[in-house]
């Protein structure tokens, strides 16, 4: 005789009341004898618009979350001092640079943020860090490798950039420099050298995405453990000049520049492993997009469309409960 107990799949959950968006995960389905239905959580993400930008501009740097974001540099036909704040659904202005200047990285949060490298015409290459505190930017120790097009991640006082645009004679470089709230040391080189790229993660676990090298649009990901950098998969699609955000293991690559050249609004995801398809901006845009937050909260700003952009998107990631039906 069979024996049904032995062949039988997962059992399904019958609660008494529903399960609630924070209690429930991806793929969980259950029985809720609330409303007689099977029921199953589902993540869905997309992009919205949010506030524009004071101050259009390309080549931008970008700090904090969702509710509390900063950009600051970037290029608005010149290069650019100003400094703007976002409260999750306007930017007002903040206090500018103490360095007009475009192509720069940034990290760390909305009141403790820091700007490192960057181009300006005349003087090109930039060693200049300033750090933000709210309020007001302070000059604080220059880089060892001046450079920009450079990317950044981690905190105000433990930070790190690599890449860019540098060295003698000027081309790509792998430098990357770790910051301890007052000074730069050398950390490891990248595997592959490139600029106009983007960077997420934390000093001890920072992820490098895309940019421009040899080829030049590279789909190159980097993985930095604090010590070395280790080449992880590929985005499905090489680019440049693109956005990015979130965690080494939770990160966002978006926008951007791909073959032959055109702007392009497509979204990737990285879970730690791989990256997969997520949905598109509204609008198609390159010129180095500012970035900040995370996958669930997410901030996409500035760039260019033709000309210098002032467009924000807010990206989302939520888990809904879902009636499952016969259809």
């Amino acid at each position: 005789m069979t024996d049904y107990k032995t062949i039988h799949g997962k059992k399904i959950k019958f609660l008494t009341s529903d399960l609630t968006m924070s209690t429930a995960t991806e793929g969980e389905l259950f029985y809720s004898d609330t409303s007689k239905e099977f029921k199953v959580g589902v993540t869905v993400e997309a992009w919205a618009a949010g506030g524009n930008l004071t101050t259009a501009r390309k080549n931008i740097a970008g700090s904090g979350t969702q509710t509390a974001g900063h950009a600051f540099g970037g290029n608005t036909g010149s290069v650019s001092d100003t400094s703007e704040e976002y409260n999750g659904s306007a930017w007002t202005e903040g206090d500018n640079l103490n360095t007009a200047r475009r192509l720069l990285a940034g990290f760390g949060t909305q009141t403790a943020g820091i700007g490192a490298g960057g181009y300006t015409p005349g003087t090109n290459l930039m060693d200049i860090t300033e750090s933000y505190d709210g309020s007001s930017w302070t000059e604080v120790g220059d880089l060892a490798n001046a450079r920009y097009g450079l990317a950044g991640c981690g905190t105000s006082t433990a930070g790190l950039v690599f890449g860019g645009r540098g060295g003698s004679p000027v081309g790509q470089v792998a430098h990357s420099e770790e910051w301890n709230g007052s000074a730069w040391t050398e950390g490891n080189d990248l595997n592959t050298a490139r600029r106009e790229f983007a960077g997420a993660g934390t000093q001890t676990a920072g992820l490098g995405m895309a940019g421009y090298g040899s080829p030049n649009y590279l789909g190159v990901s980097e993985e930095y453990n604090g010590t070395s950098w280790t080449e992880g998969n590929d985005l499905s699609t090489g680019k440049n000049s693109l956005g990015g955000l979130g965690i080494q293991t939770a990160a966002l690559a978006f926008a951007g520049s791909s073959p032959p050249g055109a702007e392009v609004a497509t979204t990737e995801g990285y879970d730690g492993t791989s990256w997969s398809a997520k949905p598109n901006m509204a609008t198609a845009r390159d010129g180095g997009v500012g970035g900040a937050g995370t996958v669930a909260l997410g901030l996409a700003f500035g760039g260019d469309v033709g000309s210098v952009s002032n467009a924000t998107e807010e990206f989302t990631q939520t888990l809904t409960l879902k009636t499952v039906t016969d259809s």
